[in-house]
């Protein structure tokens, strides 16, 4: 009974103590451990040495390579080695001797050569070289490591699986490396004596051996925070080599490539409503390999970047644009895919590959959101063929289009990736669309354009380059490849004219950017001369004509003349009348030169089409006919020239005294009418109507005395679809109310292009 309180005493004191141990171990045991954001796309929570690689790179003593990539696997070289031994133990510079043949007083690994020989570290070969370029074995690595801390042989009896393939005078430092426990060999119990030490190996070696030398305090693990990434991002293995491109200020750009990249040259080329900074880089060693950077600055801060690998060697080779960023909060990309594609094989043009771009990365920065469209890669094979007359006409092979866009995000950090691969004998072009503002305001705007451009895929342009976009040729053209993937550079698709009408609906600034990306590459296309002429034969024209590219396609020329006119006036641009003056100076000059087909000495014919290199009149069709006639009249209006008129005037006469052979018997109108005054070939379903509304209302303006013609052609056109419910497009339709003709709009369905 004496001793029932202690017991009690006893058993009320044991739950207190557990009590209070509860109590400090909760917080611990609800503790997260401290994230950090990861700083190399490989090196990751699931890498075994990713403390160690952290603390070093923390401490400045390794770093990793410009794309934000450790490399752990890459084999340090005996130079490198004595680089960064040389850091870490903070040697004091030593001066430049000649006793290696490899190290010169400009070599980059002269500091860790130089210090490392005066502190008996590193020796020399037995060839008089530092072997600056030759693999680290392992056991090389520990007898430098040996040396490099002054470790000492404990006589501690250890031994490794393969010890009689140690060289003897690395023996000593092996058993003097396990016996301080900074290696502990292979699984296998083995050393690999003579295997290349990597990066990742090397620094845990490097890093044990300063902890237990106490220049380093061992820390704790360390927990990445889960980096995002879009795309395919596949870090790269091997080593690089890499060349800094100066696009802009606050990022970085660099080239990169397992081959030598170095400055050809540089350039800068104004246009009147842009600027291209041009960067040519050669591949060493490879002949005529060349890598072009176009940097396409725009008048509102935007830009594109064109990319171009041309290869002409045999040799495959990958080049990549990487892109480093700071200060991203977050980027969501919304690609083109979510639209499903509907090919056919269309009788005029055979069946096209490509398909659309990427898609838009969106991007929230410390600035705010902007934009980039994105693009695939497109390898090609460029074609040319040549005639006697000195002549040639060009084209290329598509091979293939790629998704090449990959980035990561690691905390604010993005290195974004544009992969280039060419397979030998090929181009590969690739390009983006850059804006630190949305390039679409709204969501539906951006669906819209997408959803637009898969359904009519074959008039969207998508494969661009710094000298114009490239689409699907006619199957009548030459040189065509036996694939049938033969792709040019057509003018009807150089100017954006359905981009025109969007910009001009929705002031959106991805339209506004790929009108001035076509402003200049209407300027690039047409040199020096003051009108366009197509760069592909026309098999076509050739057979009946005989006569190869160059040429003037009057069409092409006329729609040239009214989208610079339309678009020089919606941007405000002095320069806005200058296409249309040119143009229709060339027409007027027609008849001087005899290039006409006349009915009287008043009323005559423009052909289509002006051979550059031979003496040809070729047909007049109604659609070239009518925007000539067109464009004449608003020079008339624009300049007060009465030459232009005298002209237009001309054309109406010959067109109303064969009023009736141009109407075929179904109400529809022949397509061409040849020199010899002969009528054939069926019209384009809409696109005629269209010019024949257009050429009512530019009349209205100036003589309502020619209208009857046009009123007529306009009636029998429209009846013809509406016949055949062939349907109409938007411009017959907004045409029609213009003119107060909206009876006459045709059944059938609704078309946002032409047929």
């Amino acid at each position: 009974m004496v001793n029932q309180p202690k017991v009690k005493k006893f058993i009320i004191f044991i739950p207190l103590i557990i009590v209070l141990l509860i109590c400090v171990a909760f917080p611990q045991l609800h503790v997260k451990a401290e994230t950090v954001n990861q700083r190399f796309s490989d090196v990751h929570n699931n890498f075994w040495a990713k403390d160690e690689v952290t603390q070093l790179v923390d401490e400045g003593i390794i770093n990793g390579y410009p794309d934000l990539q450790f490399r752990p696997s890459v084999s340090i070289m005996r130079g490198q080695a004595a680089n960064l031994l040389a850091g870490a133990l903070k040697l004091p510079d030593a001066p430049y001797q000649p006793v290696f043949k490899d190290v010169s007083s400009k070599s980059s690994h002269l500091r860790g050569a130089m210090a490392t020989y005066q502190e008996g570290i590193f020796g020399g070969k037995p060839d008089g070289t530092f072997g600056t370029g030759d693999q680290l074995t392992r056991e090389q690595m520990a007898s430098v490591i040996v040396r490099a801390f002054k470790l000492e042989d404990t006589g501690e009896d250890v031994h490794f699986t393969d010890d009689n393939k140690i060289s003897e005078s690395h023996k000593y430092g092996v058993r003097v490396l396990m016996q301080h426990g900074i290696t502990t060999g292979k699984e296998d119990g083995s050393f690999d004596p003579k295997s290349p030490v990597n990066r990742a190996s090397f620094v845990v070696f490097l890093h044990r051996a300063m902890v237990q030398a106490g220049m380093l305090e061992e820390k704790n693990s360390i927990t990445f925070t889960e980096p995002k990434t879009i795309g395919k991002f596949d870090p790269f293995r091997f080593d690089q080599q890499f060349v800094q491109v100066p696009l802009n200020e606050d990022d970085k750009t660099y080239l990169r490539s397992n081959y030598y990249l170095q400055l050809v040259s540089k350039r800068v080329q104004p246009y009147a409503h842009a600027k291209d900074h041009v960067y040519i880089y050669g591949v060493s060693g490879l002949q005529s390999v060349r890598v072009t950077v176009t940097k396409r600055e725009l008048p509102n801060g935007d830009y594109f970047v064109f990319t171009e690998l041309r290869n002409p060697q045999r040799l495959p080779i990958r080049v990549d644009l990487v892109q480093i960023e700071q200060g991203i909060q977050a980027n969501h990309l919304e690609p083109y895919s979510k639209y499903p594609m509907k090919k056919d094989v269309d009788e005029t043009f055979g069946f096209d590959i490509a398909t659309s771009p990427i898609g838009v990365l969106e991007t929230v920065s410390e600035q705010g959101t902007g934009q980039e469209m994105i693009a695939k890669s497109y390898r090609s094979r460029e074609l040319e063929m040549n005639y006697q007359n000195g002549a040639s006409s060009h084209t290329r092979e598509l091979h293939d289009e790629k998704e090449v866009y990959s980035n990561i995000l690691m905390g604010s950090t993005r290195v974004s990736v544009y992969e280039l691969y060419s397979r030998g004998y090929d181009i590969v072009d690739q390009w983006y669309l850059s804006s630190n503002e949305k390039l679409f305001s709204s969501q539906d705007r951006m669906n819209s354009w997408m959803h637009e451009s898969i359904i009519n895929y074959k008039k969207r342009n998508k494969w661009y380059t710094a000298n114009g976009p490239y689409n699907k040729m006619a199957t009548t053209i030459e040189p065509m490849p036996a694939s049938g993937r033969g792709y040019g550079r057509n003018l009807l698709l150089v100017k954006e004219d359905r981009v025109m009408l969007l910009y001009n609906q929705t002031q959106e600034r991805y339209y506004e950017d790929l009108l001035y990306n076509s402003f200049a590459n209407l300027t690039i296309f047409r040199g020096s001369k003051t009108y366009w002429e197509t760069e592909v034969t026309s098999t076509y024209l050739k057979n009946l004509y005989n006569f190869t590219a160059p040429f003037v396609d009057t069409r092409f020329n006329e729609q040239i003349a009214l989208f610079l006119y339309n678009g020089g006036k919606a941007f405000g641009h002095k320069d806005y009348n200058e296409g249309l003056r040119n143009y229709a100076n060339l027409l007027v000059q027609q008849h001087k030169k005899g290039n006409v087909s006349a009915l009287t000495k008043s009323a005559y014919y423009i052909p289509d089409y002006f051979p550059a290199k031979q003496q040809v009149r070729t047909h007049t069709s109604m659609n070239h006919l009518l925007g000539g006639m067109n464009i004449l009249l608003l020079a008339y209006q624009e300049f007060k020239d009465p030459v232009y008129l005298q002209t237009a005037s001309a054309i109406e006469k010959a067109i109303q005294l064969e009023e009736k052979k141009w109407i075929r018997s179904d109400g529809d109108i022949w397509y061409k009418r040849a020199p010899d005054g002969s009528f054939a070939g069926r019209d384009y379903t809409h696109l005629t109507l269209e010019d024949l509304i257009h050429s009512y209302e530019m009349w209205s303006a100036i003589d309502k005395t020619k209208l009857p013609v046009f009123e007529r052609m306009i009636r029998s056109k429209a009846g013809y679809l509406n016949t055949n419910k062939k349907g109409y497009t938007i411009k017959i339709r907004e045409g029609l109310e213009r003119i107060h003709m909206s009876n006459l709009l045709p059944a059938g369905a609704e078309h946002t292009d032409a047929l």
